[in-house]
């Protein structure tokens, strides 16, 4: 995991406070990875129709990540929403990391279930799971 892009976002979370986002992004395989524990660009849950959407604050980064093209700046071909292209990890204030891919976000594994067979078998980022367990989370 050592050809990673590490950068931060700064965005407002749902008390309006200003919080830092951590990416880790895979340009090889196209994932990129969202630490976000003060839910600043998490995906929302909507109970009317039982699924998950993307935030209005992960379209704010990603309105900041197009600006400076940094998306489209490793890809040799154009791609619809630049967004789309990727498949997307988001870690954080949930007890489960969830997964946005091909438009459908969807739960990938419950952190206190996770092992080392699941981490690598889910291809997550082993960085973002040892600061959440640090940060007091029980993940094995």
């Amino acid at each position: 995991m050592d050809n990673f892009t590490e950068l931060e976002y700064r965005g407002l979370n749902i008390l309006d406070e200003i919080s830092t986002v951590e990416l880790a992004i895979d340009w090889e395989f196209q994932r990129i990875h969202v630490l976000d524990t003060n839910k600043v660009v998490e995906p929302e849950y909507h109970f009317s129709t039982k699924s998950y959407q993307l935030s209005e604050g992960f379209f704010k980064m990603i309105d900041v990540l197009n600006d400076k093209h940094f998306l489209t700046l490793h890809c040799d071909e154009v791609i619809q929403n630049e967004y789309s292209g990727y498949t997307w990890y988001f870690y954080g204030s949930r007890n489960y990391i969830l997964k946005y891919e091909k438009s459908n976000i969807f739960e990938v594994e419950k952190m206190d279930q996770l092992n080392e067979e699941k981490i690598k078998n889910h291809y997550l980022y082993t960085k973002y799971i040892d600061k959440l367990q640090s940060s007091g989370i029980k993940l094995f």
